[in-house]
């Protein structure tokens, strides 16, 4: 045997191998575990978001290639979303990254998940489509078993016929105790715009999403309402979120100090960006000096945006838009700069952290009002020595200015460990006037 066909007897068995066990355990079990993930990419990591659990999708080929499971992702998510499906094209990657696969050899862990999403087609996509429709009465079936007669009973064709089989979705207790209620499905569309701290300025580009609002708030504060929301606009499905909106009592209160609405929600996200700023520069000094072990884990701020909510009326409505934080609500620091609770690790970093916006301010500011789950912080407010510039009430309607900087001077005593890390001096008491 020559060397060229020894090579490619080699070829050969290598590639059997790496596949061939692969395909005859997903053929033999007659399905594929799929996750279902977002079209568009999203986040610091590129990462394509999950949506919804893992299902088992039905899968009647005899051989385990790429078209075949495509075809097979295909017919079982399009049992549910039949128009929408009409215009997309599956696309298999190799994981919530990417890439997209072109060949059943790229994919990782064929027989335990497999991840895809569906995009629009292209003109080529087209082409693909009405191939793959044509395919559906041509292709190969295993000998038919119980699970073949049971989806044939639910939607049988005969051979030729332009019916499609119908699979049904896989559904978790709680979904099927959600359909005893009546969905309402009604999205919102909120124009969401952000601020860049680096060039201090506003986007002024805003994006148009579509949320769904929860009825009944999660909560309320001292001036905002909090409403779980989700959403299917690229970028910000597969996850909740929070809209918040202002009581009557602060919208009166903000138009008493001579402000609109709009001009106080840019407040929150600026103020919201700064507090942001400072946890930052507080792990950053923590870093610089290589003692970040020492000081452990550190308090933290999310994404936040500014929308525009309009009514069918055309009424507007000026909320944020924020990440959805699981766990149990605490409060330890109050916006008139009292200490609240116990002398827990996560207060200490909180007392931390207003004492070193105070210090890294040239104690013109400190930040007050933390509260949240964890180490994952919300709704901060900003104190400032000075109240009023240039007939402007500075931050917003909570900034109880010399008040709660003198409250909170008074309350924190003596600095703590997390203070010393920091290399924060004992601030005296009462040092504004």
């Amino acid at each position: 045997m020559s060397n060229k066909a020894a090579w490619k007897k080699f070829e050969s068995s290598m590639k059997e191998k790496r596949t061939g066990n692969r395909g005859k355990d997903v053929v033999k079990n007659e399905r594929l575990t799929v996750q279902r993930l977002s079209a568009e990419v999203s986040g610091a990591a590129q990462k394509y978001s999950r949506m919804g659990p893992r299902e088992f999708v039905p899968y009647e080929f005899e051989e385990l290639t790429l078209e075949n499971v495509k075809e097979a992702c295909l017919q079982h998510f399009g049992s549910v979303m039949e128009e929408e499906m009409e215009a997309m094209e599956c696309d298999v990657v190799a994981g919530e990254q990417g890439p997209s696969c072109t060949s059943i050899d790229q994919l990782p862990h064929p027989t335990k998940v497999i991840h895809v999403r569906f995009i629009e087609a292209s003109l080529a996509g087209e082409k693909l489509t009405k191939k793959r429709k044509d395919k559906k009465h041509t292709k190969k079936t295993l000998p038919v078993s119980p699970v073949a007669k049971r989806v044939k009973v639910v939607g049988s064709q005969e051979q030729g016929s332009s019916q499609v089989t119908r699979y049904p979705k896989s559904l978790s207790v709680l979904d099927m105790l959600k359909l005893g209620k009546v969905i309402d499905d009604k999205y919102e569309l909120i124009e969401l715009d952000t601020f860049n701290l680096t060039d201090m300025k506003w986007c002024n580009k805003p994006v148009s999403v579509e949320f769904a609002i929860d009825k009944n708030p999660l909560g309320t504060g001292a001036f905002r309402m909090a409403f779980k929301a989700t959403s299917k606009t690229p970028g910000f499905e597969g996850k909740p979120w929070v809209v918040k909106k202002y009581l009557k009592q602060t919208i009166d209160t903000i138009k008493q100090l001579k402000q609109d609405v709009e001009q106080q929600t840019r407040k929150v996200v600026q103020m919201h960006m700064l507090a942001q700023n400072m946890c930052l520069k507080l792990k950053q000094e923590l870093n610089k000096e290589s003692i970040l072990d020492l000081y452990g884990q550190t308090l933290m701020y999310n994404k936040i945006y500014m929308g525009r909510l309009t009514s069918e009326l055309g009424d507007c409505q000026w909320v944020t838009v924020e990440d959805y934080i699981e766990g149990e609500f605490t409060k330890y620091i109050n916006n008139d700069g009292e200490l609240c609770g116990d002398n827990t690790v996560i207060r200490q970093k909180c007392e931390s952290l207003a004492h070193f916006s105070y210090e890294r301010s040239s104690r013109e500011l400190i930040v007050v009002d933390m509260q949240g789950s964890g180490y994952n912080l919300y709704d901060p407010e900003i104190a400032s020595t000075t109240l009023v510039k240039d007939g402007e009430v500075l931050f917003t309607a909570g900034n109880l200015s010399k008040q709660a900087i003198n409250n909170f001077l008074n309350s924190h005593v003596k600095c703590n460990d997390y203070c010393d890390f920091l290399g924060l001096k004992q601030p005296s008491k009462s040092q504004t006037s």
